[in-house]
């Protein structure tokens, strides 16, 4: 008989009977998968005579969580090869984290780094050329901003580069001037290209060494399922060799990127793929920015921002024909589709490509990624056309700054509205986008949700508040559907063993103490993958 688990003394909460406690007390894991979930009295005979017991002591059980778009090797990028800097308070504490990063490896080709955010900076103004070439001139610079759609570098990397002022941008990106004409550094959406071309890339080895570090920060956040939303060809051999060798540890859904920064090819449409721990059925755009740096693509301008060159009205990425054409593609393989779309304008054009696409592809999948700025239309129209969102509230709390900043009371009070997007019936799950954000805990992520504060307690759109019942959906059952990865998000029989037990209730917690919900042990496939030292 395979291996056994019985958990008892636990109180279950579960996406599929709407997280209503009192229903179970115990579970019965055979193998990797759930044989039984119920009261103890009822369901402990099905448990072996050499079943492992654990006494649950009256903590909270719940389907393992799952977070529908995270760069997961950017953020183990950040804790191996990549400077961060998501904690600098100031530009002048930037050049220092570089300067000192220089000295430590004075042999590397090339420094990267990222994470800043000038709102939070004394200065509020993006570093240039000029400032990066104070501490380091002699080896090139990349300075990615935390949102990565905006990026800084040095002298020396313009000049590996070849970029001049004569250089072009290509469509959908921007390369940012000086008074006298010339790149001052600044570099934008697919404009970015032109800089990430040269850096030399990882290997895979390198990535699966990224995959397996930021797995850890998974496993210590109750997060067993992840999606992947931005995944290159290099990329996605690593994914499939690590499934195929058994070692990756969480259920994945990889999304392949189709157009790459600055490159008119498109990469190879990839193959529906499906196996018991990695999943390739959706493929990703982006069709705008970013709202934090005041690229996302708006119908008005951005506060403040009328006639100057950093910010107007964003950057719309796409060419609608070759998108359609490539989103076509997908389709007809069988592959749903994701864009990324954050203002308004950007919203309205995808929901457009996908108008016509429900005509020849009635039930394929669709979905929009982050959702800003939706007009009340828009979400009539996605609710009809049956188009799913992955949100992160989170942005309210480490982003909120910019977009009180940024954005007019109008847009303010239509960011990220989760209560109307649930109100209109759309499928909706929350997410982290990190290492956008620095904090993925998905208890985070629900906090945000609920009580919609920045980091310095300001209010953006209360009204949009959800409850906790709709914010843990978010994050299982909500997060399966839109995933296309059924098996996830519940406890129920039969369903792959990947859950977490927890030293606080959700539905007791005040909503300003979620985030302090500790994880004490996370399963995947009935294994004990991590578990808090100080219990």
């Amino acid at each position: 008989m395979e291996g056994q688990l019985l958990i008892y003394n636990a109180n279950i909460l579960s996406s599929h009977d709407g997280f209503t406690p009192g229903n179970a007390d115990a579970m019965v894991v055979t193998g990797n998968h759930i044989e039984a979930v119920g009261k103890l009295e009822d369901i402990e005979t099905l448990a072996g005579a050499h079943s492992q017991l654990i006494d649950a002591r009256g903590r909270t059980l719940m389907p393992g969580l799952h977070d529908t778009h995270i760069h997961l090797w950017k953020v183990g990028n950040l804790l191996t090869y990549m400077l961060d800097l998501r904690n600098s308070s100031s530009l002048d504490e930037l050049l220092t984290l570089l300067e000192q990063y220089d000295r430590l490896y004075p042999d590397a080709d090339w420094i990267t780094a990222r994470g800043f955010n000038e709102a939070g900076w004394k200065e509020e103004r993006m570093p240039t050329k000029n400032d990066l070439d104070k501490v380091i001139k002699n080896k090139p610079v990349y300075v990615i901003r935390t949102c990565a759609h905006i990026a800084v570098c040095n002298s020396k990397a313009l000049e590996v580069c070849g970029i001049t002022a004569s250089t072009s941008a290509p469509e959908g990106g921007m390369i940012y001037k000086d008074d006298s004409g010339r790149p001052n550094g600044l570099f934008s959406e697919t404009a970015l290209g032109l800089v990430t071309a040269h850096i030399p890339p990882y290997n895979k080895e390198q990535l699966k060494t990224m995959i397996r570090v930021a797995r850890k920060e998974l496993y210590r956040h109750g997060i067993t399922a992840a999606t992947d939303p931005a995944v290159d060809p290099l990329l996605l051999e690593a994914y499939y060799e690590m499934a195929e060798a058994g070692e990756l540890g969480f259920r994945l859904q990889a999304i392949p990127i189709l157009l790459p920064d600055g490159g008119e090819q498109p990469f190879p449409l990839p193959r529906y793929f499906s196996s018991e721990y990695m999943t390739v059925n959706t493929v990703k755009f982006f069709s705008d920015g970013g709202l934090s740096g005041r690229t996302a693509a708006l119908k008005r301008y951005y506060k403040g921002s009328a006639g100057q060159q950093l910010a107007d009205q964003g950057i719309l990425r796409l060419r609608g024909s070759q998108y359609l054409s490539l989103c076509r593609a997908a389709q007809e393989q069988g592959l749903g589709i994701a864009t990324h779309a954050i203002g308004d304008a950007a919203i309205e054009f995808v929901i457009g490509i996908y108008r016509q696409l429900r005509r020849s592809f009635p039930s394929g999948l669709r979905r929009i990624e982050h959702l800003g700025l939706p007009e009340e239309q828009h979400l009539r129209d996605m609710a009809a056309l049956n188009i799913a969102t992955s949100m992160q509230t989170i942005f309210l709390k480490e982003l909120g700054k910019n977009f009180i900043q940024y954005l007019d009371d109008d847009y303010l009070r239509r960011c990220y509205p989760v209560r109307s997007v649930l109100q209109h019936g759309i499928l909706t799950a929350l997410s982290s986008d990190a290492p956008v954000v620095k904090d993925l805990n998905p208890f985070s992520g629900m906090k945000a949700a609920i009580t919609r504060r920045d980091k310095e307690g300001h209010s953006i759109a209360p009204e949009e508040s959800i409850d906790i019942r709709e914010a843990l959906q978010s994050y299982t059952g909500s997060a399966a559907k839109i995933s296309v990865l059924p098996q996830l998000g519940s406890l129920e029989p039969g369903r792959p063993a990947d859950f977490i037990l927890l030293d606080k209730d959700p539905l007791e917690c005040p909503p300003e103490t979620l985030d302090s919900i500790q994880v004490v042990t996370t399963f995947v496939g009935g294994l004990p993958v991590w578990e808090h030292s100080a219990r």
